[in-house]
Parts: structure tokens; C-alpha cells; sequence
């Protein structure tokens, strides 16, 4: 009994050197770093408005997603959650439109963004019209799955282009960023 209680207490010994050895090397790897940004966030060039905007994109993109897969099952389609859907997919496009005003008034008169914000809203406004005609279709007593297929389709590809722009914007910032440290 003796010899069990001293092995526990040895064993003891040994996790709280190993804690205490251990403590500051954890303590450095929690750091921030040197540009203040953790995380994520590292990966992710620009200004909040930036990333509210590129998130704002892969959401329309994922309930567009969302609803394409949904039109493709062979069971009728609900409309209450077609419409439930459809208006997430609305109110994301909104949001990363607004945010890119948002991104617009940050860059001010930079040349090199203005282009690739302008083709960025024109990609939006093609997936806001697109998605116009999804919401009348998805407000209807009967839905058609292939009809909102085909929307969702062309919402995509607005959406990939969009995203793909404002990616590209995202590179090109963080370059002449670095550049100018």
C-alpha cells in the first residue's frame, strides 16, 4: 500500500514538472502575430467589409446550392420551404452587395479596385435578378423543381465569378500591401 501511494505521488511529481516546463512554451505559441491578426483572419486580405463580403458570397452560394439539390428530388417540392430558402439566398445577395458598397467607400478612388468592384456588382446583379425569378417560381402553389434548377444554376455561376473577382481583389491587395511595408 505504502508503494502504490508513492508511485502515484512520484507520478504526480513528474506531471507537474512536465506541466510547469511546458507552461511558457504554450504561452509564446498564443502570442498574436506581429500583424495583429490570428487565425483565420491571416488568410483573409482587406478590411472586415471585405471579409463580410466574401462570406456574405459563399453563403448565397451554399443556400443556392441548397435549393437546386432540393428541386432535384423526385418528391414534390414544399413552397413554404422553397420560399424559406429562396429568402436566405435574397437576403445574402443584399448583404454582400451592401457590404461591397462598404468595400468601395474603404478603397475610395484606387483604380485597381474599381474594375474589379464594378464586374464583382454586375456578377450580384445578374444573381439578384436571377434569384427574383427563383422567389416568384418558389411562391407559387406549385413549384416547379426544374425551373428552379435553372435558376439556381445561373445563380451559381454568377456567384463563382463574383467570388472568383473578389478573391483575385483580395490577392492583389494584400501584394501591394506587403509591397508598400
Amino acid at each position: 500500500m505504502f508503494y502504490d501511494r508513492k508511485k502515484m505521488l512520484n507520478l504526480g511529481l513528474i506531471i507537474l514538472a512536465t506541466a510547469v516546463a511546458a507552461g511558457p512554451a504554450i504561452a509564446v505559441a498564443q502570442r498574436k502575430s506581429p500583424g495583429g491578426l490570428t487565425g483565420e483572419a491571416r488568410l483573409h486580405p482587406g478590411s472586415s467589409a471585405n471579409q463580410r463580403a466574401s462570406r456574405n458570397m459563399r453563403h448565397a452560394r451554399d443556400y443556392s446550392r441548397d435549393i437546386y439539390q432540393y428541386s432535384q428530388t423526385p418528391r414534390s417540392i414544399q413552397p413554404s420551404v422553397a420560399k424559406s430558402e429562396a429568402e436566405e439566398l435574397g437576403r445574402n445577395i443584399a448583404s454582400a452587395q451592401k457590404e461591397l458598397t462598404v468595400v468601395r467607400e474603404e478603397v475610395g478612388s484606387n483604380p485597381a479596385a474599381a474594375a474589379p468592384l464594378k464586374s464583382i456588382d454586375q456578377h450580384l446583379a445578374a444573381a439578384e435578378k436571377q434569384h427574383a425569378m427563383l422567389f416568384e417560381e418558389c411562391c407559387k402553389e406549385s413549384v416547379d423543381g426544374l425551373t428552379c434548377m435553372k435558376h439556381c444554376n445561373q445563380i451559381l455561376l454568377e456567384l463563382d465569378k463574383a467570388q472568383a473577382e473578389h478573391d483575385a481583389l483580395m490577392r492583389s491587395m494584400d501584394i501591394k500591401e506587403k509591397a508598400a511595408e
